[in-house]
């Protein structure tokens, strides 16, 4: 069965409340057409909605392969072995890559992503706690912080807010 992403079926049923059943009501019944007008609006307002949640979690998904990407690149630029953070890296790169079946689709619900991208960061995050000593550490949390930034700037977004601090605060 296939896969339809909810915005766009939430789009169909409010296209079709206002091209076959709105026009099919009686004249007379004013305050139903309405209540038809109304319950459309608000299905492409939800869709809208979707929407932004998706693509607020694409904008962190991409942040964390970025971010990931940072990490290995400063291990390599400290000459740090931390097998354990790099074996890190690679669950996490495994865990974001198994988001999507093998022709490209979504195969998780937003939330679920965005869950697991934030257990993905925590993971790392810990690991570079427990095998690096501090003046590595820091450097190598750095990516994962821009991520965590990235996170909070899209959830903003997503409420119609930006963070203009730079530091977190809206």
């Amino acid at each position: 069965m296939p896969y339809l992403e909810p915005a766009a079926v939430l789009r169909r049923f409010s296209r079709f409340a206002l091209e076959e059943i709105r026009p099919a009501i009686d004249g007379e019944e004013r305050f139903v057409r309405g209540q038809v007008g109304s319950m459309a609006s608000t299905l492409r307002f939800l869709a809208g909605e979707l929407d932004a949640s998706e693509r607020a979690v694409t904008t962190q998904e991409n942040a964390l392969h970025e971010a990931l990407d940072g990490v290995e690149h400063t291990l390599d630029d400290h000459d740090a072995a931390a097998t354990a953070v790099r074996e890190a890296l690679a669950d996490a790169r495994d865990t974001l890559d198994g988001t999507d079946d093998e022709a490209g689709s979504r195969i998780r619900g937003t939330r679920e992503r965005e869950t697991t991208l934030l257990e993905a960061c925590d993971d790392v995050l810990a690991r570079v706690e427990a095998n690096l000593d501090d003046e590595t550490a820091r450097a190598v949390r750095r990516p994962l912080y821009d991520f965590l930034d990235a996170r909070l700037d899209a959830q903003l977004r997503t409420l119609g807010r930006r963070n203009e601090s730079g530091d977190g605060s809206p």
